[in-house]
């Protein structure tokens, strides 16, 4: 095998495409999703066992990101952090929202998330909003790229409403910190998602 096949079979089997039993979800145009080739993620050649999506998961980055951060600068970074420092085998979450509202495809969602908490994250599509929601605002485009990324997901898995919550519903954690919680108890997000489902 020359060394170009070698990568673009490490690129096939990270990547959820023909050798998973998920490919990639065709994503609707209006979610306008950052495709992880686009942002310089990086494949792996480790193999995990697989999952099929059942529970919608909010979590937070928990960490304040400088003002002007470049939020793909970031996603590289933090994906060599948690191949380096935390031997993940990805970013540990599905998808971020950057502090615009603009959503980045992360891990495969072929493959269960991680956490630093104990909840097991087998089924759970997780949604990271980077920052941190203890004490930052949550903007009304990061409501709306929330909420228009979980109806497409429970849609496209068929995940009930009752089983979209937050890390904190898992364990005993702050994330995704008050300020996002307090969208899902109020029906803010979930509304959202209603709708939606019914108004496509």
């Amino acid at each position: 095998m020359t060394a170009r096949s070698a990568f673009l079979v490490a690129v096939l089997l990270a990547a959820g495409c023909e050798t998973t039993r998920m490919q990639r979800p065709e994503y609707p145009p209006e979610l306008h999703i950052v495709v992880r080739e686009a942002w310089g993620w990086q494949p792996s050649d480790r193999s995990i066992s697989e999952h099929d999506i059942d529970k919608i998961t909010l979590h937070h980055g928990g960490e304040d990101v400088p003002p002007g951060k470049d939020p793909q600068e970031f996603l590289r970074d933090f994906q060599q952090w948690s191949r380096n420092e935390k031997h993940w085998v990805d970013l540990p979450y599905h998808f971020m929202i950057d502090m615009q509202g603009t959503i980045y495809e992360a891990r495969p969602l072929s493959i269960p998330g991680d956490t630093n908490t104990g909840y097991d994250t087998r089924g759970h599509a997780l949604i990271c909003v980077i920052g941190n929601y203890e004490h930052q605002v949550v903007s009304a485009a990061q409501v709306d790229a929330i909420v228009r990324l979980m109806a497409f997901l429970a849609q496209r898995f068929d995940v009930r409403l009752e089983d979209i919550k937050a890390h904190k519903d898992y364990s005993e954690t702050l994330c995704p910190g008050m300020n996002l919680y307090k969208l899902l108890q109020d029906g803010t997000i979930i509304d959202g998602v209603k709708r939606r489902l019914k108004h496509p």
